[in-house]
């Protein structure tokens, strides 16, 4: 995860970077020697290109895919990006290295006012990915403001055949989030009744589409109930991912930027046995009796679980009882 700037063009009510990772804008040279890093391993890899908003850092961005591609290495690509700086050339750009593209989107114009800013502009950037024959995914953070109208997303979504997932994310209790106090994770009701509504309307808005819009975490959920064991959550649960700021400094991932319980060194002298993060695994409560994911639950992101604790355990089981119990109801699952 190239963290090629901290700086942002929105003021996101939850972020929670709130400037942690040092400023500035990453040095090629540092993006180098942090590719450099991840290919001596011989293994393929990938590299999500990441901020503050990435874009502010654009010609960077695409000397980093240059090099990527000019020396022929093992990597896939994928930029994250609250989509108000794209503009056609830099989706063709984008589009021509094959560089996955993801936009942080919380709901409908309004919405996205609301909680991030600029909400024409990102949905302007969505229509634009879309007329040009790009796929793209959209990551929703779910507070108490959004969560609701879940559905109203999935319709709008629906008018763009390139718009390929949906990934919904809990609020960290880290940065703004936890500064500000502003907005608020959703409770249980809410998250049960939103996300039942937008599953339901993806299922029949699905009926209708070529390119399926798939909800990342319903994915999840039916993943881990096919295997006979659980798996870690994610990369940072086994050590295998790393997050640089642009000073070249070295964390598990990008939520735990600024953490010093979680620093790791930097690529001049790179501690990566040091990461003390969970490993993922939810903790037993109460409610894991007689749950349909008992034994196979997917867990949750471990920097969110250290942040969040018992509070956000029980946010994310009961995302995922939800989905479980929405799709045994449409028969996805063996009752």
């Amino acid at each position: 995860m190239l963290v090629v700037t901290t700086a942002c063009n929105l003021d996101c009510a939850y972020c929670y970077e709130g400037g942690a990772g040092g400023g500035g804008v990453m040095e090629l040279e540092t993006a180098i020697k942090a590719i450099e890093l991840a290919a001596s391993g011989g293994a393929p890899f990938h590299v999500q290109l990441t901020g503050g908003e990435p874009l502010l850092a654009g010609e960077l961005v695409f000397r980093i895919l240059e090099y990527i591609r000019n020396n022929n290495l093992p990597a896939t690509t994928a930029i994250q990006t609250n989509g108000v700086l794209l503009d056609q050339e830099l989706t063709r750009r984008l589009h021509s290295f094959g560089t996955a593209v993801g936009v942080s989107v919380d709901g409908l114009p309004a919405i996205q006012e609301v909680l991030r800013g600029e909400g024409a502009a990102t949905w302007k950037a969505l229509a634009m990915l879309d007329s040009e024959q790009v796929p793209f995914s959209v990551t929703s953070v779910l507070s108490s403001r959004n969560t609701r109208e879940l559905s109203t997303l999935g319709m709008a979504l629906h008018s763009m055949p390139m718009a390929s997932a949906i990934g919904l994310d809990l609020l960290v209790r880290k940065g703004s989030a936890l500064e500000k106090g502003d907005v608020q994770p959703p409770d249980a009701v809410t998250i049960r009744s939103g996300v039942t509504r937008l599953l339901a309307t993806l299922d029949v808005l699905n009926a209708q589409r070529s390119r399926p819009l798939i909800l990342r975490e319903r994915q999840t959920v039916l993943k881990a109930l096919r295997r006979d064991e659980t798996r870690p959550y994610c990369q940072a649960c086994t050590g295998s991912s790393l997050a640089v700021t642009p000073r070249g400094e070295l964390y598990p991932c990008t939520q735990t930027l600024g953490d010093a319980r979680f620093h790791l060194g930097t690529l001049d002298d790179p501690h990566l046995s040091m990461t003390t993060l969970l490993d993922g695994r939810l903790p037993v409560r109460e409610e894991c009796a007689g749950c349909g994911l008992q034994g196979c639950c997917p867990g949750d992101c471990p920097s969110r679980l250290h942040y969040n604790g018992a509070d956000g355990a029980g946010l994310i089981c009961d995302l995922y009882r939800t989905i479980y119990d929405y799709c045994l109801y449409k028969g996805e699952i063996p009752s």
